[in-house]
């Protein structure tokens, strides 16, 4: 990997997060005075200067009793300083705290299904690909035509009724008790699994037939190159073509994917968690939502897209690392 490369990706990831810290500041307060507004206590029988002293006391809990580009100059202050600003809900509680509470719980759902859906799917397709034709490359091709219209938040309504309510398998919702009462013991452990295993499930279904279905139609392309032919040419044995050079040129635009899955890692579970009742990220976000906690919003979503943003800067880096050939303007010599 050329250094300049290197350098160039990092400068371009911080130049874009700017970009975001500052629309993620300002599109909240577009033609509106002042965010917390509808916090302010109604007049009801105070007089008009109680009521304003309220009203003043409460902009300068949250910041809001300075100019706009002056609470942009202590939020950046407060960035550098790990403070994601404090939340509209009661008792005021920090917003990083509310995420770092939250953050692990989506963790949870997103990185088992992750897992799940790249390791099944490379499996699955490297076969279909090698096996063209056969029950499991037409299996594969059939699944893939079906998920197209059987949405995920769809499979986890009919999972939740089945295997929830109806059979009983799993919990249709997550146990209020099981984050008060995780301990990182083997009680625990099973509890947090049990109520995991339907919304994964949910998730992994589309996952692992999509990353199939690349991999089937990557290896199949790169199968017919000129570079595969001429390594059988020279009478390299079939594992040595099919694992160093069929399936790791395969994996190009596996890599791609992945990067844009990682991305979408935290935020990508909002609908299900929302159906299992999962104490996640998504779930704070739409409750920050519903009660207009600017704050906590602005807090959520600076989060998601430092984390994109640093999810890609590191899949191109990886890119670079499996093909050099790729350079700063993304051409190829």
């Amino acid at each position: 990997m050329r250094k300049g490369y290197l350098l160039e990706r990092v400068l371009y990831t911080l130049l874009i997060f700017m970009v975001v810290v500052t629309l993620n500041f300002f599109i909240p307060r577009i033609g509106v005075e002042d965010p917390a507004q509808r916090y302010y206590p109604p007049q009801g029988n105070m007089s008009d200067t109680e009521y304003n002293i309220i009203k003043q006391l409460t902009k300068k809990q949250y910041g809001f009793d300075v100019s706009p580009w002056e609470q942009y100059l202590r939020y950046l202050s407060g960035l550098t300083r790990g403070d994601l600003g404090t939340s509209l809900q009661p008792g005021s509680p920090k917003v990083a705290t509310l995420i770092a509470q939250r953050l692990p719980w989506t963790l949870v759902l997103s990185v088992s299904n992750m897992v799940i859906c790249v390791t099944l799917g490379l499996i699955l397709g490297t076969s279909a690909a090698w096996r063209r034709g056969s029950v499991v490359d037409r299996a594969l091709m059939n699944a893939s035509t079906v998920m197209t219209a059987l949405p995920s938040f769809f499979l986890a309504l009919v999972f939740s009724l089945y295997m929830g309510f109806e059979w009983g398998w799993f919990p249709a919702y997550t146990e209020p008790d099981m984050v008060a009462s995780f301990d990182f013991s083997w009680r625990a452990i099973v509890q947090v699994a049990r109520n995991a295993a339907l919304p994964v499930i949910a998730m992994s279904i589309g996952g692992i037939i999509s990353y199939g279905q690349g991999t089937r139609n990557s290896v199949i392309a790169v199968s017919q190159e000129d570079f595969i032919t001429t390594a059988r040419a020279k009478g390299m044995s079939t594992r040595t073509v099919k694992y160093r050079h069929v399936l790791r040129n395969a994996l190009l635009p596996i890599v791609t994917s992945l990067g844009m899955s990682v991305s979408g890692l935290i935020g990508g579970s909002v609908v299900i968690e929302q159906i299992f009742n999962w104490n996640g990220m998504g779930t704070l976000f739409l409750t920050a939502n519903n009660t207009n906690d600017y704050p906590l919003m602005m807090g959520i979503m600076l989060f998601l897209s430092a984390f994109a943003l640093v999810a890609n800067l590191i899949t191109d880096l990886i890119y670079s690392l499996i093909d050099p050939r790729v350079t700063v303007g993304g051409s190829r010599s």
